[in-house]
């Protein structure tokens, strides 16, 4: 055995002592490190274990009818929200199956927040009810990762009525959600997609206390939520069924707006949907679904459905023709056809109508008389005054999505088939065939301009007046829309329209109807067409009907428009 002064035994306990010494320096550094440097985060850390941020989901503003009902409103919901911060993957099946989902679904809605911070809380299941929402409050201890939050649900009472002017709401897309502080739903169509700025609030938010076993303690508020703004627009809920009911079985649309302002007060496009439905955001098969349904419903025809305006486009080939050098007065023959470039050129009345003068073409809608126009005209003086219009742009109109129609030109058809412009394209394009496409959006908002003596409205649902919603001013003499005025009301008195004459109110209008292919079954290809606007004098609505597959205008658009304008008539007072 070594003495403790051994040289061997000594250098054993020097070296005993500097392990201990490195142990403890190491130690030491350990501890200064996690208190000092570290410190805060891990205090901060500790905290967040305890405190729980959840946010205060703000009201979304209702939308109004102009009649005071209610399109878009809220009920009291609650939502399953998950925090991932918390939860662990090898949790999912315990939480799927209290959720009631299957693994697959969990794990998939939870994926679909994967660019979302960890941070913020997601939902996992929405809009159920109270009785839905209390086995997980009586069991919330086992279940740490989930909490309950009150979720204001949109809801529309009138559901297919208002879908595509009202449209709905769902949930951001990652772009979307960039600008947003909470996984708020935002506008997708419609008035709620136009003013969701105006109608979605600003969430609120508040801690939660809880200790480790995650029982309340207490809650603090951080901010409180601010609801969104209500919004009223210039719809009527009674004219608006009235519109919808209609057009019954027919795919096709409805439009009856100001020509004093250019407010809309009906837009219906049938099919239709349930704008409910997509509230929700996990509802893809029923989304699905909705996207192959038969008429495509998601489609709003009354700004996206692009149609040859038949007979409806006279009116403006009538001014085009006055502007050139022809009058009122101006007299062409028509025995059924005419012969141009070796072809001949119908006209609807296989006898022909005879002599007529622009008054009395435009009432009996002669194609002979709109033919001979066009070639007088040529196709280089009518397209400025189409233009003036609007044909062939966008109205503007304060909803997204719109079409802005085609208005074919020499230089278009040139590039697009390489072939030259023919008189017979002219002919064409002067009662509304070829390659011309409008919307009945512009339809009504040409009808509305030709009411009010070329002033162009930008029409909006929105229930404002003002100089805003001014587009344009056509620059053609009162005398020139007069006369087209007096044809389109001798329409309604003994021409095409006089469906119309029985009313007591001074109608003017102009029946269309357009094929939009060749084919034996002439009806089931025809589009049925209405224009107009009433009274004669200080016009204070204009409408645009149109029925697919509803055969002449007379046939089916006409008795729609008429159901309209019985309603101004017996309540006029609504349209101020």
């Amino acid at each position: 055995m070594f003495s403790e002064s051994h040289p061997v035994f000594r250098s054993r306990i020097q070296f005993f002592y500097l392990v201990v010494m490195i142990v403890f320096l190491a130690l030491f550094f350990r501890y200064w490190f996690l208190q000092v440097v570290r410190g805060a985060a891990y205090y901060r850390a500790a905290t967040e274990n305890t405190l729980r941020e959840i946010s205060i989901p703000s009201r979304r503003g209702r939308i109004f009818s102009k009649d005071g009902k209610v399109l878009a409103d809220y009920k009291v919901a609650y939502d399953i929200m998950l925090d991932r911060s918390s939860y662990r993957p090898s949790r999912l099946k315990i939480l799927a199956h209290f959720l009631r989902l299957s693994p697959g679904e969990l794990k998939a809605r939870i994926k679909r927040y994967r660019r979302v911070p960890l941070y913020k809380p997601v939902p996992v299941l929405e809009n159920l009810s109270f009785s839905r929402i209390a086995p997980l409050e009586a069991r919330k201890k086992d279940y740490p990762e989930v909490f309950v939050e009150l979720a204001p649900q949109r809801y529309y009472p009138y559901g297919k009525l208002f879908a595509h002017t009202v449209g709905y709401i769902g949930e951001p897309t990652v772009k979307e959600a960039r600008n947003l502080s909470t996984l708020q739903k935002v506008g997708k169509m419609g008035i709620e997609k136009s003013y969701d700025n105006i109608l979605r609030g600003k969430d609120g938010s508040r801690r939660i206390v809880v200790d480790s076993g995650n029982h309340f303690i207490k809650t603090q508020l951080i901010r409180e939520p601010e609801n969104g703004r209500d919004l009223t627009v210039s719809l009527l809920s009674p004219l608006q069924k009235l519109a919808m009911k209609g057009l019954g079985s027919f795919q096709g649309a409805v439009v009856v707006m100001s020509p004093r302002d250019g407010r809309i007060f009906a837009m219906v496009s049938a099919p239709s949907f349930d704008p409910n439905i997509l509230t929700f955001r996990f509802r893809e098969k029923e989304w699905e679904k909705l996207k192959h349904a038969k008429g495509n419903p998601m489609l709003n025809r009354a700004i996206q459905g692009a149609y040859p305006p038949g007979s409806t486009f006279k009116p403006l080939v009538a001014l085009a023709g006055l502007n050139a050098g022809l009058t009122p007065r101006t007299q062409f023959t028509c025995t059924g056809g005419l012969e141009v470039g070796g072809r001949t050129f119908l006209c609807w009345k296989k006898e022909g109508h005879g002599t007529l003068s622009l008054i009395g073409a435009i009432a009996h809608s002669c194609n002979v008389y709109f033919y001979n126009v066009g070639l007088k005209v040529g196709i280089a003086k009518l397209l400025p005054v189409a233009r003036e219009f609007g044909i062939g742009s966008k109205t503007g109109i304060d909803i997204p999505g719109e079409r802005s129609g085609f208005l074919p030109t020499p230089e278009w058809k040139r590039k697009k088939t390489g072939r030259s412009w023919f008189p017979g394209d002219t002919l064409n394009t002067c009662i509304g065939q070829g390659y011309l496409l409008m919307t009945p959006i512009q339809a009504a908002s040409m009808t509305a301009a030709i009411a009010n003596n070329g002033i162009v409205l930008i029409p909006h649902l929105i229930n404002e007046k003002g100089d805003q919603w001014i587009r344009n001013r056509v620059r053609l003499p009162k005398k020139d829309f007069r006369a087209v005025k007096r044809g389109m009301r001798l329409m309604v008195t003994g021409g095409t329209g006089v469906a119309l004459s029985g009313l007591g109110l001074a109608i003017c209008g102009k029946t269309g109807t357009a094929q939009t292919v060749s084919g034996a079954d002439r009806k089931a290809l025809e589009l049925s067409w209405f224009v107009g606007f009433a009274p004669f004098h200080n016009p204070e609505i204009a409408v645009a009907v149109i029925a697919e597959k509803g055969g002449h205008g007379s046939d089916t658009a006409v008795p729609i428009a008429s159901t309209i304008f019985q309603y101004f008539r017996d309540h006029r007072e609504a349209f101020q």
